[in-house]
């Protein structure tokens, strides 16, 4: 619109498409909405304009006459631009643009129409845009160019879908959604708002529309009076599938132009593949069809509506040519907002297999409908080969037997927290995980038993085995797969990682969040990456999760309070987690590490440390073989040793290895070493440590940790590096002020202070952090800013 040549613009496009939207948004990015009017209701006898930069409205309807003896009203062109140029443009000058927005089909007439228009307009130095719903095929006026609007892609879609109902959708249903509205967003729109909150976060199951909404309707009514009778016909019956990824969603520009002119048919020797094509591009007009030709929509497995796997772009594969059952298709695709509504009585081999496997993966016993209603009450292959293998057919009997041993210890983990015979459970985990196949929810039970055990090594090549493609995977499974990375991030140490996969998770499953293992493996990551401490508590309704998950949680927040130096109540949480849980996911060695560096910085060496659930059951030496848990093995031996044997060098704390201990366990060794020097009295030694510690938190990918570190120099009275941690809550507002370009005029008035008194408290707020001015304080925040300065802690 901004160019020399005279052209009427019109874009096209669907109802809802967002024709107006981008007309306007465009006006505005060029400067143009403060000499643009919007005319609207044109082909109506009451048609009316609007300044775009103010609320002035002209009524038209002086100018319009019907046209000829059929429907419809036509505007006077000429009289058009009179009227517009007195009543509502910026004088003599004129609007600059007119938008006539309300355009429905751009025919012969309206495009002759459009013609006049732009001629007249140009005459007066206006330019003339259009917006019309459909544009048939044939010839155009020169002067008349046509800008198609496609539809929004996937990741557009849910954008505006989570800004419009600010509620995150699940990454399944925003995509069945854009299959579902041809990308349409107002379509999407409003079959999102049929949607309840279960449903939009994927926690209850939503295949499709069992019915056509209004906007829908006004969308595909040009399309549909277009069709002819074989046409509808042909849709009406067209299987409409909801696994829109696996089809051919491209239909050329002329068969859809085709259908608006009522000529759309099978070509000679087709097969009516033109209509096919438009039924997959559009499955709401062949719903349409359907109930215009007065048939039910078929809900069943005739029209493909059993989503119950993902491919890698978030669209569905069906997983199995077998029907599934409800049970499976809920748990499958995690619908777990529908559990208390499946049948007490359905208990086939594999939906118990997979309501084992979610209560394992999430947490949760759905004890509010009976204790483990889903959990069968006996353990057998013709079950627990379903949980570990995909093909169970294909299962020797030597390794269906190691499956159906390491299920039941599983099992009993769940519920009380024991192991009866580890050496046994890794016995058969070996047998497990070499075979071929594995359902991913197995997996996940196997990476955290082998963590547990201390098996980091193991538990990695279990993860790298199953790294392929996640297409015809179930939603249980893909979910499944990122929580097992997660915990085994989070095992070395990866606090990044852990972020990272628990974002997968969630953008898959919103609900995951209100699962104990996500909430704890994310409040331990915020406590390593940004030194932010946890505010969860152990939920209240404790009967809804497993002994397993509650005590794993306990750790989790344990290890996080640990991290940002609130030692006291890490010993608390980490004693209560150990024991409900002595085999948590991080394993045995590195929580009972932590806890026992917790009691030792919360209490000083006199501090009483639970003995009892440190030593019991005892550790093995196959449960440290992993070179960083041999590191946590070594710390924990050395904090518990008696005060006259206490080792004089931090290098005695790190046992000889090859492979090395990586950066993140020598900065767990740094730091406890400095903690058991501080509560001896050695500050010598402890800073040092601690020192090093800081410099190396960034490096091993955990900066949230110079939190606890700077609270440790802190009560050394010293430190080489920032002294953040030291102060005050009015000294952190004085620094954000200042970092903000705040005078110290500025910064008296906003905290009720005199001048003098800023300018004495910013020199003291220099001197504990080592800096002259606030040149160097504006560079150490740039470089190593605290986390209560970014947000984040």
């Amino acid at each position: 619109m901004t160019g020399l040549d005279p052209t009427t613009l019109v874009v096209s496009g669907l109802s809802g498409i967002g024709k107006s939207v981008t007309v306007l948004a465009a006006l505005h990015r060029i400067g143009a909405q403060a000499s643009a009017v919007r005319l609207v209701r044109s082909g109506s006898s009451r048609p009316y304009a609007q300044a775009l930069s103010g609320r002035l409205r002209l009524d038209l309807s002086g100018q319009t006459a019907p046209i000829g003896t059929g429907p419809g009203y036509e505007l006077d062109a000429a009289g058009l631009l009179e009227a517009l140029g007195s009543g509502v443009g910026p004088g003599s000058a004129g609007p600059g643009v007119l938008f006539v927005d309300d355009l429905d089909v751009l025919s012969a007439g309206r495009a002759a129409w459009l013609q006049q228009l732009g001629d007249l307009a140009y005459e007066r130095g206006w330019r003339i845009l259009a917006a019309a719903r459909y544009v048939p095929e044939g010839p155009l006026p020169d002067d008349v160019e046509v800008l198609d609007l496609g539809p929004l892609d996937t990741w557009s879609l849910r954008r505006f879908l989570d800004g419009e109902l600010r509620t995150p959708l699940a990454a399944d249903v925003a995509e069945r959604l854009h299959w579902w509205s041809s990308g349409n967003p107002r379509v999407a729109l409003e079959l999102a708002d049929s949607l309840d909150p279960g449903q939009r976060r994927g926690g209850a199951h939503w295949a499709g529309p069992d019915v056509v909404g209004p906007v829908a309707r006004r969308s595909f009514h040009v399309l549909l009076g277009g069709l002819d009778l074989a046409a509808t016909s042909r849709l009406a019956q067209h299987r409409v599938l909801a696994t829109g990824s696996v089809l051919d969603r491209t239909v050329d520009s002329s068969a859809v132009r085709s259908v608006g002119l009522g000529t759309i048919s099978a070509p000679p020797g087709h097969s009516g593949g033109v209509v096919d094509r438009l039924g997959v591009r559009y499955p709401l007009l062949a719903l349409l069809c359907r109930e215009q030709a007065g048939g039910a929509f078929d809900d069943g497995a005739s029209s493909g509506r059993t989503p119950d796997g993902m491919g890698p772009d978030g669209g569905e594969r069906p997983v199995s040519p077998v029907a599934a059952t409800a049970a499976e298709v809920i748990l499958d695709g995690l619908h777990l907002d529908a559990v208390a509504g499946l049948s007490a009585g359905e208990r086939a081999p594999r939906a118990a297999a997979r309501a084992v496997g979610v209560a394992l993966l999430s947490g949760a016993t759905w004890a509010q409908d009976g204790a483990h209603r889903w959990t069968p009450a006996t353990i057998g292959s013709e079950w627990t080969d379903h949980l570990w293998w995909r093909p169970p057919a294909a299962v020797d009997e030597a390794r269906s037997a190691a499956g159906e041993r390491a299920a039941a210890a599983l099992v009993v983990l769940e519920r009380t927290g024991r192991l009866a015979d580890p050496a046994g459970l890794r016995a058969d985990l070996e047998v497990i995980g070499a075979s071929r196949h594995l359902d991913w929810v197995g997996v996940c039970l196997q990476v955290r038993a082998r963590l547990l055990l201390g098996d980091g090594t193991g538990a990695r090549r279990l993860l790298e085995d199953q790294s392929g493609t996640s297409s015809g995977r179930t939603v249980a499974e893909i979910v499944a797969r990122h929580v097992a990375a997660a915990r085994v991030a989070m095992f070395d140490g990866r606090a990044a990682d852990v972020r990272e996969c628990l974002a997968r998770v969630v953008d898959l499953r919103p609900s995951a969040t209100d699962w104990l293992p996500v909430q704890g493996l994310q409040a331990a990551a915020a406590a390593m990456l940004d030194g932010k401490a946890p505010t969860a508590l152990l939920p209240l309704g404790t009967e809804a999760w497993s002994t397993r998950a509650l005590g794993e949680f306990a750790v989790d927040l344990g290890a996080a309070h640990l991290a940002v130096g609130q030692a006291e109540r890490a010993a608390e949480l980490l004693g209560l987690g150990l024991e409900r849980c002595q085999w948590p996911y991080r394993g045995r060695v590195q929580a009972r590490a932590d806890l026992a560096e917790a009691v030792l910085a919360s209490r000083g060496i006199r501090g009483e440390i639970p003995r009892t659930t440190l030593a019991e059951p005892p550790i093995e030496p196959e449960e440290w073989r992993d070179a960083d848990t041999r590191a946590a093995h070594t710390r924990l031996q050395a904090i518990l040793a008696a005060a006259g044997a206490r080792t004089e060098a931090v290098e005695d704390w790190l046992p000889a290895s090859v492979p090395p201990t990586s950066p993140w366990q020598r900065l767990r060794t740094l730091v406890a070493y400095g903690r058991y020097c501080l509560a001896h009295g050695d500050r010598a030694a402890s800073e040092p440590a601690l020192t090093e510690g800081r410099a190396l938190a960034r490096l091993a990918g955990t900066p949230g940790w110079r939190t606890a570190i700077d609270a440790c120099l802190a009560g050394l009275g010293t430190s080489d590096g920032p002294g953040w941690a030291r102060l005050s809550g009015n000294d952190r507002e004085f620094v954000r002020l200042a970092l903000r370009g705040a005078t110290n005029a500025q910064i008296a008035g906003a905290a009720y202070v005199s001048e003098r008194t800023v300018a004495n408290r910013l020199r003291q707020i220099y001197a504990l952090l080592r800096v002259r001015d606030r040149k160097e304080l504006t560079e150490l925040a740039t470089v190593d800013p605290p986390g209560w300065l970014t947000g984040q802690g």
